[in-house]
């Protein structure tokens, strides 16, 4: 099948896989963002849990299993789903509007953001922190995790260096090693990590 088609089976797949721990869960509303994100996190997932290069090559794993061992996968989807419930409720808030930070506050993550925008090897720092989270078990948005956890960073070291060690400081390797440490002991902080101002479904 298309590779469009395959994504709208995988998104029904998963929209049925969350009604089926979520009732009230409506996927003709809103609520289909959810499924969204929980769609981008599989194909998160399996590319880094099967060392695929490519969203494609992870839709033509998909295909396969989806023709070869339908029930497998559908067992397989029902689990990979209900762990993502869990990590959504732990570690996503979902506001009606955007949170308001301090001017101080905002200009440092806005220059953190620029810092990271432009230093080199960024894919590679946020692919490497992309795959520690989710070999700590962070299945939901650890992509967008990876990110936020990165720009925090940097703007904690903006505030502690010098120009002349912000090279150094900068270094994405020494940025990873760092943030390696902290995410080994997410597991033991249950707390938000991702705030998002769109309307879902509150479970």
């Amino acid at each position: 099948m298309g590779l469009l088609t395959l994504r709208r089976r995988l998104l029904s797949l998963l929209a049925d896989a969350i009604k089926a721990y979520l009732p009230q869960f409506e996927p003709q509303t809103t609520d289909y963002q959810m499924v969204v994100y929980a769609c981008r996190d599989l194909e998160a997932w399996m590319r880094y849990k099967w060392a695929l290069e490519s969203q494609r090559s992870v839709l033509e794993r998909i295909e396969e299993a989806l023709k070869d061992e339908p029930l497998d996968f559908r067992v397989f989807l029902n689990f990979w789903a209900g762990r993502w419930i869990e990590k959504w409720r732990e570690r996503v808030t979902v506001l009606s509007t955007r949170p308001e930070l301090p001017p101080n506050l905002q200009e440092r993550i806005k220059k953190a953001k620029m810092t990271y925008r432009g230093m080199g090897r960024r894919k590679e720092l946020k692919r490497m922190v992309t795959q520690k989270l989710i070999l700590q078990g962070e299945v939901c948005m650890p992509e967008v995790i990876a990110e936020n956890l990165i720009v925090e960073e940097i703007a904690k070291r903006s505030r502690e260096i010098s120009e002349e060690s912000k090279p150094a400081m900068m270094d994405p390797l020494d940025i990873f090693n760092s943030l390696s440490q902290r995410i080994s002991k997410l597991p033991q902080e249950k707390r938000p990590l991702i705030y998002l101002n769109v309307r879902l479904y509150t479970f």
